[in-house]
């Protein structure tokens, strides 16, 4: 646990932790292997079991990183790590499945709604594996050497666009939150504006607007909506249930 955490904290070149909304549970086991994720048992800094249990089934969100060793490995190292994480989404699919299935016959009568699976989400590394999730049906996956090489061509480019990518992903700047539309435009004196003037009414709370959602349309359907639309200085009636898209710095 101890040489976990000075890996978090880059060989002294972070600040120490501080994690508000966050308790970090140390867990030994391999990810790929049934045994070990059918309970997933916490450790203290020492390596001893403190007795605290958990099954997959129980989490909201499950984030899969590359395997460091695998990375390690040579040549092949991003191909072994990506098949890893490709090995370890579909079991943790099958398993939290099976469990979801497990409860739903087992509380069949039960007035409460089972909670279904999250979706385990992967990193990778090699862009052809992202054509094997699809295959697999893995929906979740980060390219993460993909976005660290935009980021830096992006700032290659533009020196300037440094100051927003900081900003956009340190922990302490701004978050991306979804306003009703409300908030920037009184539906009862004027509902029909473009995009750009809903813009200019959210820098008065000091916020940038960067997308929308319809009331009419899920997240999937709206996707060309949520960053970037098209015709922003095309009016377009807003009403209510619309959602606006917004990068702030607090909620």
């Amino acid at each position: 646990a101890n040489m976990r955490e000075e890996r978090l904290l880059d060989g002294g070149n972070k600040a120490k932790l501080k994690l508000k909304n966050i308790i970090m549970k140390n867990v030994v086991g391999d990810h790929i292997i049934r045994r070990d994720l059918k309970r997933i048992w916490d450790t203290n800094a020492q390596g001893e079991y403190t007795g605290e249990k958990v099954t997959l089934d129980q989490f909201d969100s499950i984030l899969i990183l590359s395997d460091e060793t695998a990375m390690k490995s040579g040549e092949k190292g991003s191909t072994s790590s990506d098949s890893r994480s490709l090995a370890a989404v579909l079991i943790i699919q099958d398993m939290m499945e099976k469990m979801y299935q497990l409860k739903k016959r087992k509380f069949a009568s039960s007035p409460e709604p089972i909670k279904p699976p999250c979706v385990p989400v992967s990193e990778i590394l090699d862009t052809r594996t992202k054509s094997l999730l699809n295959v697999a049906n893995c929906k979740g996956y980060v390219l993460s050497n993909q976005i660290v090489s935009s980021v830096m061509a992006q700032v290659a480019e533009e020196k300037d666009i440094n100051v927003v990518l900081s900003e956009l992903f340190s922990s302490d700047g701004s978050e991306t939150y979804i306003r009703p539309v409300e908030k920037f435009v009184d539906l009862d004196e004027e509902d029909t504006m473009s995009f750009w003037d809903v813009a200019l009414k959210a820098r008065q709370y000091r916020e940038v607007v960067v997308g929308y959602k319809p009331a009419d349309l899920d997240y999937d359907d709206a996707e060309e909506l949520i960053i970037n639309p098209p015709n922003k200085s095309v009016p377009r009636r807003w009403k209510e249930g619309d959602k606006i898209v917004v990068f702030s710095l607090e909620d």
